[in-house]
């Protein structure tokens, strides 16, 4: 389970520097948005931590970023979304989460489940946990 720091650090810099369309965070709506657009669920699926002095922990793991988008319309846009998304974290440091290098968006066998196409990408981060 990933830190809260880490999770609202997250949020807020997608929420702030993204707005193509809706994101959506862990266990906040119960279904998809109204209108059928395309969407993002940011979601922290890993991590891992170690006792690295008296009193600091380093927390490594990987958020992800799944876009979801109409059926039928490519994935094309939603790879160039996803690539913007991915240039707010590449390599960036912000509220003592460091990211490294996303993957390029994928997609799979089970992305064109239910109402909408995916496409995902993962952060790997790390953080260091005080206390």
């Amino acid at each position: 389970m990933a830190h809260p720091d880490v999770v609202r650090a997250v949020e807020a810099r997608i929420q702030a520097n993204f707005t193509r369309c809706t994101v959506l965070v862990e266990n906040a709506n119960t279904s998809t948005p109204d209108g059928g657009g395309p969407w993002i669920l940011v979601d922290f699926p890993w991590c891992r931590s170690e006792w690295i002095t008296a009193n600091e922990f380093l927390e490594e793991g990987g958020f992800r970023v799944r876009l979801h988008v109409e059926p039928g319309v490519g994935a094309h846009q939603g790879r160039e979304w996803l690539e913007e998304i991915a240039a707010l974290f590449r390599g960036q440091a912000f509220d003592r989460v460091q990211c490294y290098a996303p993957q390029s968006p994928v997609t799979d066998d089970r992305s064109d489940e239910a109402n909408y196409f995916r496409l995902e990408l993962t952060v790997p981060y790390q953080f260091i946990v005080e206390g």
